[in-house]
């Protein structure tokens, strides 16, 4: 009886070790970390120092950084970032924040360059991990999860998941919500595989959320909002529970809230029906307009290519890729498309081939909206302000003052080419020979996402109106740059343009109104003045930051939403005529072709004729 006795209790500790052992196994504990904020010397940049040795010489297995790495997205803050997660002793993974894809000087190439794709995919225990870049790219919006990033994401988890009872962990930098314009899509792919959770940044602050019924969690920024709080965020996955711990430096982790650890039930709310259908819809994204010749449309997307397609048939005409993601507006001078690459070349294209006529280098990136006068091609990459041959692709001259990049169409006036710049300057340049004759800020040179870097100016003979991010209607002197009026009774940030007959300048305000002001020398210049001349129409848009232009065609006026909506105006009774809902993603703006139809295109890379 005795020997029985020891046998059961030998028995019991042997099955209670293994029993531990196989709990053990199952435990994953990460670290997420996100919205790091670092630029050079400032103190995130020592805090996330500090942070990555308290990691190192923690039992945590790996690091999930989930974006927001840089304050600008320049490129000796990227640099910065590299070097201090480089000294990590665990594995790490990152996607990008919108602070590296909005604002960039490389126009997202160093990211690259240091992390390769903005993606990943590993597995862990019972778990496939899985990240992706929300953008948005290169210019205000909402983030939007480009649709070859929607295709990986559906391809890459079916292949991991095959044969497989693992569940998934998905990480980007913005909650699966309204902050993201195709989150429906993004989660309808979720949907069909066994999602958790997904994991999120952004919010710089760390809280659950309920995403259509999957669980969120939103990771805490390593400084909080208040600037108090010194932390970080430490994950704990075991059999029955996802557990998360705030974690200040030299300091136990804090427990604040867990999730279990089965499968969501996702339930995704339905969209409104589509109010027009696409004349192309692209399997990739779109940043830019479309340009035309009679018979052809050419249009460029995120994956490098340029297309032409039959204006008649939609075929297909010729499809050439460049390379990286183009933002540069094509355009169509003889018969040369001219395009515009983020390594800094401007391509001549044949436009009934497709073949490359020539490749005129002209340094930094390329991401804005060229305008051309007597066949010279006028624009800025990031480096140089330059004029073109459009025809043989000849360098003319070039001036190298602006530090940073353009994305608004320059201001042809007279002998003089006006252009605005995310270095906060705007500069006035004589055309002919690109020498400086002025240029102006708004008297805080460092404050740079302030810039009119992506803003169409427009101009009367003597004055030249324009909005910037800081939300002012500012008028200049144009001959000799002077301010003549500043105004931040209308919240317009970068959404403008003019009336057909020159009359009225037209910006949109971030609470959704179209304000019309007028264009004219004689106005006297008082704030009440032009208060009392102008009008305000409510667009039903709520809160709004798209910073597409604003053009008027045969008494239309088109402005654009971040929502894919396209709102037209009646510009004679000054009311709403029609509203147009395209899709879920920001408006890129309006172009005409050359039988005087108005076209737009949407990020999502649908392209529509709208008359």
């Amino acid at each position: 009886m005795k020997h029985l006795f020891f046998r059961i209790l030998l028995l019991f500790v042997i099955t209670s070790g293994f029993s531990q052992n196989a709990e053990k196994k199952e435990i994953i504990k990460f670290v997420q970390l996100t919205d790091l904020h670092v630029s050079v010397g400032n103190d995130n940049d020592f805090l996330l120092q500090n942070i990555v040795k308290e990691i190192n010489n923690s039992d945590f297995e790996f690091v999930i950084v989930t974006g927001d790495l840089t304050n600008r997205g320049a490129d000796d803050e990227l640099n910065e970032v590299h070097k201090i997660l480089s000294t990590l002793k665990k594995p790490y993974y990152v996607v990008s924040g919108n602070h590296e894809t909005n604002w960039s000087e490389s126009a997202g190439l160093t990211y690259k360059k240091l992390w390769g794709e903005d993606r990943f995919v590993f597995s862990k225990g019972d778990y496939v991990f899985i990240g992706f870049p929300c953008g948005p790219y290169m210019k205000m919006g909402d983030g939007f999860v480009k649709h070859e990033d929607v295709l990986w994401l559906d391809k890459t988890l079916q292949d991991n998941l095959k044969n497989s009872n693992k569940k998934v962990l998905n990480f980007a930098h913005y909650p699966l919500d309204n902050s993201v314009s195709n989150y429906k899509e993004v989660l309808s792919v979720l949907q069909k595989y066994p999602t958790v959770a997904t994991f999120c940044g952004h919010g710089h602050t760390l809280r659950k959320y309920d995403f259509s019924g999957l669980s969120g969690l939103m990771g805490t920024s390593i400084t909080s909002l208040d600037g108090k709080t010194k932390s970080y965020n430490e994950v704990i996955v075991s059999k029955d529970s996802i557990r998360i711990y705030q974690k200040e430096l030299d300091k136990p982790g804090v427990f604040k809230f867990a999730v279990p650890s089965t499968p969501s039930k996702i339930e995704i709310p339905k969209d409104n029906p589509a109010s027009l259908n696409p004349f192309i819809k692209d399997i990739a994204s779109i940043y830019n307009l479309p340009a035309f010749d009679k018979k052809n449309l050419y249009f460029t997307n995120s994956l490098g290519e340029i297309q032409s397609v039959n204006l008649k048939n939609k075929a297909v005409n010729w499809k050439i890729q460049t390379g990286n993601s183009l933002y540069f507006s094509p355009i169509v001078v003889k018969n040369n498309l001219i395009e515009g690459t983020i390594e800094g070349n401007i391509l001549g294209i044949d436009t009934q081939t497709g073949k490359q006529k020539w490749s005129t280098s002209v340094g930094g990136v390329l991401v804005g909206s060229p305008i051309v006068e007597n066949n010279k091609l006028y624009t800025e990459s990031s480096t140089a302000f330059v004029c073109v041959d459009a025809v043989t692709g000849k360098l003319l001259w070039e001036n190298k003052l602006p530090k940073s990049y353009s994305q608004g169409i320059p201001v042809i006036h007279g002998d003089k080419i006006i252009y605005g710049v995310w270095d906060s300057y705007i500069y006035c340049l004589d055309k002919n020979t690109g020498n400086l004759i002025w240029k102006w800020n708004n008297g805080n040179e460092n404050q740079i996402l302030y810039s009119a870097g992506n803003v169409n100016m427009v101009a009367t003979k003597k004055r030249l109106y324009f909005v910037t991010p800081q939300r002012f209607l500012t008028i200049l002197d144009i001959e000799t740059g002077k301010t003549l009026l500043r105004t931040n009774k209308w919240k317009i940030r970068e959404s403008m343009g003019k009336s057909e007959d020159g009359k009225w300048f037209y910006g949109k305000t971030m609470e959704g109104e179209l304000v019309r002001v007028p264009l004219s020398d004689d106005l006297e210049l008082t704030e009440e003045n032009v208060i009392a001349q102008s009008k305000v129409l409510d667009l039903k848009l709520g809160y709004e930051h798209n910073p597409a232009g604003i053009i008027e065609k045969n008494n239309n006026i088109y402005i654009g939403s971040r929502k894919g909506e396209v709102i037209i105006v009646d510009a004679v009774k000054f009311e709403i005529s029609k509203v147009l809902n395209l899709g879920s993603s920001s408006v890129n703006g309006f172009s005409v072709d050359n039988n005087g139809k108005v076209w737009t295109s949407l990020i999502e890379g649908g392209i529509y004729k709208l008359d």
